[in-house]
């Protein structure tokens, strides 16, 4: 509560003019008493404890995602023209629609300005595919071409792509809250509370990204054998920070958020045995490799949210979420015939996926 110095005036001597001094001196101590009773009120109004506001109050999230998604694959051809040398198939040819996922969010918010919650956010069935047909003169990319009969000299060829995101975080909260009370004024928002809350995140991240390509060939697209496949995994984990704001006035709330954590990457890959379909023989065995690396997390989203009761709200906005140091499948594809090929790890790469969100809360 603010502090006001009341500076007591003495009355003066006796006499008209001690009279009208006399009632100055009344007039401006109650003027001061005043300012101190409207400074108070407007302290309390402006930034009442979150105790006052309603105490323990608990909160859930349901959002469903629609999320389409962009990756600095490596640029390169998958499969070629053998008489011209063309690119028939290549990475940027692997586009992914709009892809279905969840977000779920409990916490909360402590009388004391504490509160914690856990989240969890997937994005599933992500899966992008190019073909390509040509007249027995379609290979995959050289030198492998000319080292397994069965990947070369076909009239259809495929690339598939299929990938899966998981995510999960826990999260300590120090929340600040400032209620404006409803009073009575000319201006219509003044009639109506409102309250802004802050909360600043502290907690662990994790995000788990499963990926897998494969390559096939063909004498036509009806019967395509799967010639190379590869699989890669990448494990994130770190330390995270945020903060989150949030108006609610009326039947309306806005909220936006931003996160970031620092992670270190643990990825993985592994590579089918490379099969002859021709000959049957095992041209390489299957392998793999693991590395570690560092890399990020990044959370960012706005969410328009109207209120269906004092305790359902219905939620819609938009979210973005990058990651950084992860592995990708088709980087992984190696041509070479080298004693090596194969176990060599591609995982300085960046996933970024955005889109809009749907969905209810709860809070009570």
């Amino acid at each position: 509560m603010p502090v006001v110095r009341i500076v007591a005036i003495m009355p003066p001597a006796t006499g008209s003019r001690g009279m009208f001094m006399n009632m100055l001196a009344r007039w401006m101590q109650r003027v001061t008493a005043a300012v101190a009773v409207t400074a108070c009120l407007a302290e309390a109004a402006c930034a009442e404890p979150l105790a006052i506001c309603g105490g323990w109050e608990s909160y859930a999230v349901f959002d469903t995602l629609f999320m389409q998604r962009d990756n600095t694959t490596n640029d390169g051809p998958l499969a070629l023209d053998g008489d011209t040398l063309a690119t028939a198939i290549g990475t940027p040819d692997l586009q992914f629609p709009t892809a279905p996922g969840i977000r779920a969010l409990y916490g909360q918010h402590g009388p004391d300005g504490l509160g914690w919650e856990f989240g969890y956010l997937g994005v599933y069935g992500m899966f992008a595919d190019a073909a390509a047909v040509g007249n027995a003169n379609l290979e995959i990319a050289p030198p492998l071409s000319s080292a397994v009969a069965g990947l070369r000299g076909a009239s259809a060829a495929r690339a598939t792509y299929a990938s899966v995101l998981n995510s999960a975080e826990a999260n300590v909260l120090l929340t600040e809250r400032c209620c404006h009370r409803p009073r009575l004024s000319g201006y219509a928002a003044e009639c109506h509370r409102c309250v802004f809350t802050v909360d600043w995140l502290a907690g662990f991240r994790w995000a788990g990204l499963d990926e897998q390509a494969g390559l096939a060939f063909g004498d036509s697209p009806a019967a395509l054998v799967t010639g190379y496949a590869v699989r890669t995994s990448s494990n994130l984990f770190g330390g995270q920070l945020g903060v989150r704001g949030r108006a609610d006035w009326q039947a309306w709330a806005v909220e936006g958020w931003a996160k970031a954590a620092l992670a270190g990457s643990v990825l993985a890959q592994s590579q089918d045995p490379i099969v002859d379909s021709i000959t049957g023989d095992v041209y390489r065995s299957a392998r793999g490799s693991r590395t570690d690396t560092p890399g990020g997390i990044f959370d960012v989203g706005a969410t328009l949210v109207y209120r269906l009761s004092d305790t359902w709200g219905l939620r819609f906005g938009y979210s973005m979420l990058w990651l950084t140091g992860v592995a990708l499948a088709p980087d992984q594809f190696d041509f070479a015939a080298d004693t090596r090929a194969g176990t060599r790890l591609d995982g300085n790469q960046t996933l970024w996926l955005g889109g809009a969100n749907l969905g209810l809360e709860a809070r009570w």
